[in-house]
């Protein structure tokens, strides 16, 4: 790749990573499965998944979901994961397609979604309040989310994203040059996700005349964000995580092995705030074996009326304190969420929806959202797992 082309993405906190895909002949459909975040509390979904995978080649192999994070096999899981990893590499199951992007069309519920896969450099990432790093998170970082993604990674030679960041491009300048291109880019995957969850197609993006156009849009981006370029959408905790084993890491290497260092990096897919397809959804809440009467009494909640979730969260946690039998989970639809919530002792809080709009105003203004406060769609628009990297040398 073109050293000079390097640098001036290098300037905007991007890398060109070496991207892998499952080898030709793969069954794609079996290979793919959801963010590790989804259907936490309907371990159901996963089940199903694993009967439609069986044997074959999966990412449902490669990730820990969360569903079985409290699992006293964890362990054991993890070290399957870090196995597998290996055991995919050395078989051929992932295969190089060489430095560049990937742009995508994803074909989900509301339209198609346009992406581009590439790597963010985790020393311009900072997730703590109040930062003004050029990519920053969107909402509240809950340190104890994070050990057991930093226990994966510390041992994987792999990372397989599930993690969606938004650009502030109401012009469209960072995707054009793609979509223009469209015709003679290379066409590398095209296929129907599992459980209704859509289509995806996939182009590689290697051609240097169409990333030079890219790098001038996001050199343009950075002038008119104000020092902020990328803000965290989906996989918050996951980012936040490879960077604090990036800091782990770091002491441990000299300075020309720190700035080349894969686990430096972190693969993400790129979404445009402005996308026709990209709706902002509210992450609802769900209390398991709750007092609604005390709830009421202590802070005023009840199912049909409670505060702003700027409000409501602290509330709601400041119960939790109090209240360790009372549960909680963040559930995505609100089908799901009523599902649950009428089952007994439990209680659904469905939540409006956030005005895309004032996201990134918001974000360089205010600094983070309370946790939890918004999805990019719901579960079976989430990212699929699919691209890898190593993040090993």
């Amino acid at each position: 790749m073109n050293p000079l082309l390097t640098k001036r993405f290098a300037a905007c906190g991007v890398s060109i990573p070496e991207i892998l895909l499952p080898a030709p002949g793969i069954d794609l459909s079996k290979f793919a499965v959801v963010a590790c975040d989804q259907h936490v509390s309907d371990a159901s979904w996963w089940e199903e998944a694993a009967r439609i995978v069986g044997d074959a080649p999966s990412a449902l192999n490669l990730i820990l979901p969360e569903a079985y994070l409290e699992q006293p096999d964890r362990e054991e899981r993890i070290q399957k994961i870090n196995q597998a990893m290996r055991d995919y590499l050395a078989q051929d199951v992932l295969r190089s397609v060489g430095e560049g992007f990937l742009y995508l069309h994803r074909t989900i519920s509301t339209g198609v979604r346009h992406g581009v896969v590439l790597a963010l450099d985790l020393e311009r990432y900072d997730y703590t309040a109040g930062a003004k790093s050029l990519i920053r998170a969107t909402e509240q970082t809950i340190p104890d989310r994070l050990p057991s993604r930093i226990r994966i990674r510390e041992n994987a030679v792999l990372e397989l994203p599930h993690i969606l960041v938004l650009i502030d491009d109401a012009d469209n300048l960072f995707m054009a040059p793609a979509e223009r291109a469209l015709e003679r880019l290379p066409l590398c995957y095209d296929f129907d996700l599992m459980q209704g969850s859509g289509n995806i197609k996939g182009w590689t993006l290697q051609e240097e005349t169409v990333l030079e156009e890219m790098a001038r849009a996001l050199e343009e981006l950075v002038r008119r964000g104000e020092g902020l370029l990328f803000a965290m959408g989906d996989g918050n905790h996951s980012l936040a995580a490879a960077k604090a084993f990036w800091e782990e890491l770091k002491p441990t290497l000299t300075e020309e092995e720190r700035s080349a260092h894969p686990a430096r990096y972190a693969l993400c897919e790129i979404v445009n705030l402005h996308d026709e397809a990209m709706v902002f959804e509210p992450i609802h809440r769900v209390l398991f074996q709750v007092d609604r009467a005390a709830l009421e009494r202590e802070i005023g909640v009840t199912e049909e009326k409670f505060p702003p979730l700027q409000e409501l969260q602290p509330l709601l946690d400041q119960y939790l304190a109090a209240h360790p039998e009372t549960k909680i989970d963040y559930t995505h639809g609100e089908q799901t969420t009523r599902r649950l919530g009428a089952l007994p002792g439990n209680m659904p809080l469905v939540l409006p929806s956030l005005d895309k709009s004032t996201f990134f105003e918001i974000v360089r203004k205010d600094g983070a959202f309370v946790r939890k406060s918004f999805s990019l769609g719901e579960a079976p628009d989430k990212r699929f797992y699919l691209e890898a990297r190593r993040i090993r040398p």
